[in-house]
């Protein structure tokens, strides 16, 4: 069998997929390591059980998540009522109301 995987060239950075789960403000740190490196990434992070146990501190790590992500080059995306998406401005998302644009304007 031939070669699955073609190797990134090395002037090219490779794009990972980190999933998270959020349970305390304090974590915040962490997610700020995370996004802060040289290295891309997209986060996915599960927010449910701070939105459901102090929505208060949840509005307030996703306000300051939103300014480290801008001050970085990233964008922050809602998925649904239980997850954010983390992403870097390259990477272009497309929700559910992209694509039934998208659908509208083919017909």
């Amino acid at each position: 069998m031939g070669d699955e995987f073609k190797k990134i060239p090395s002037h090219q950075k490779q794009l990972c997929l980190k999933t998270v789960s959020i349970h305390d403000y304090l974590q915040l740190t962490e997610i700020k390591n995370i996004i802060g490196k040289k290295e891309p990434i997209i986060m996915i992070a599960r927010i449910t059980s701070l939105m459901l146990e102090d929505p208060e501190q949840g509005g307030k790590l996703l306000n300051e998540l939103y300014s480290v992500a801008v001050k970085n080059n990233y964008s922050v995306f809602r998925l649904g009522e239980e997850r954010i998406i983390v992403a870097p401005i390259t990477v272009q998302v497309e929700g559910e109301k992209d694509a039934m644009a998208e659908k509208k304007h083919s017909n």
